[in-house]
């Protein structure tokens, strides 16, 4: 054995094992590397639903500034002895006449209403924000104006008695002017005709204004200022038509003279409601 052999076998362990060992304790084992790997899975997987929901709130607020959503209404009825008038917060007024019922609606981007019953004067203060009035089908756009709607048996009546509107049904629209008006439902618009401002104001002068006004019409016109029902029976009553102004502060008074100003008979039931029967 020679000398080299020799030292070997007295001295057997390797002189680098030290240093193996201090490597082996910085380099990670395949567990833990393993764990490492899951766990930067998991961070990078949390950045991206994080990301995702940013982008679904974003998206969703952007879906609901565009939409205009309503996101609150409150109603007002109107008594059948009482007009109101609503003093807006933008600075637009509306004036309701009695046993009209309103809608008013609170959305991000508009201001809009619905006229579900009666009759409205609208004052409209301007603003970026659209101003819409919305009646059984009907949409009134405002242009910057005062405009009157009446919600009654033959549909909705625009009338414009300052500035433009635009009316339109869905199907097609119409521009109107001041002294301007047509009658519109969810099927058709009417023609264009000139406004009768006698006919726009009377009901804030407490009057009833009839202008060949079929006899249906005026009993609807006639209820909201009643809480009792009045019924209309017998045909005929599209066909009988009543004109000229009366008062409309003494309502029983008025029913009572409908026997002299129509060909109908009223009959008054102990409960309070009125039955007006046509003749032929």
């Amino acid at each position: 054995m020679t000398p080299m052999h020799q030292r070997r076998a007295q001295n057997p362990s390797d002189p680098l094992e030290p240093y193996a060992e201090a490597l082996r304790a910085l380099v990670p084992s395949r567990e833990a590397l393993l764990a490492e790997a899951k766990a930067q899975s998991a961070r990078q997987a949390n950045r991206r639903r994080k990301a995702a929901g940013t982008a679904l709130i974003m998206a969703l607020v952007g879906w609901t500034w565009l939409a205009d959503p309503s996101l609150a209404y409150r109603e007002v009825k109107v008594a059948s002895s009482a007009r109101e008038v609503l003093q807006l917060e933008d600075g637009s007024v509306v004036e309701l006449d009695a046993g009209s019922v309103l809608r008013i609606e609170y959305r991000l981007r508009s201001r809009q209403f619905e006229l579900l019953e009666g009759e409205g004067l609208f004052s409209v203060a301007h603003q970026k924000a659209p101003f819409i009035v919305r009646s059984h089908g009907v949409i009134v756009r405002d242009i910057g104006t005062v405009f009157d709607v009446l919600s009654d048996t033959r549909g909705v009546r625009v009338a414009v008695l300052e500035g433009a509107v635009q009316v339109s049904n869905g199907q097609a629209r119409q521009h109107l002017v001041a002294q301007q008006q047509l009658r519109a439902s969810r099927q058709a618009l009417g023609a264009v005709e000139t406004s009768n401002p006698a006919q726009l104001q009377a009901w804030r002068q407490d009057l009833f204004h009839f202008d060949a006004t079929p006899l249906d019409a005026v009993v609807a016109q006639v209820q909201r200022h009643r809480v009792a029902p009045i019924r209309l029976t017998g045909a005929g009553a599209q066909q009988h038509r009543l004109s000229g102004q009366y008062p409309a502060g003494n309502v029983e008074q008025f029913i009572d003279s409908l026997a002299q100003l129509a060909p109908v008979i009223v009959h008054r039931e102990a409960d309070g409601s009125v039955t007006l029967e046509v003749q032929r």
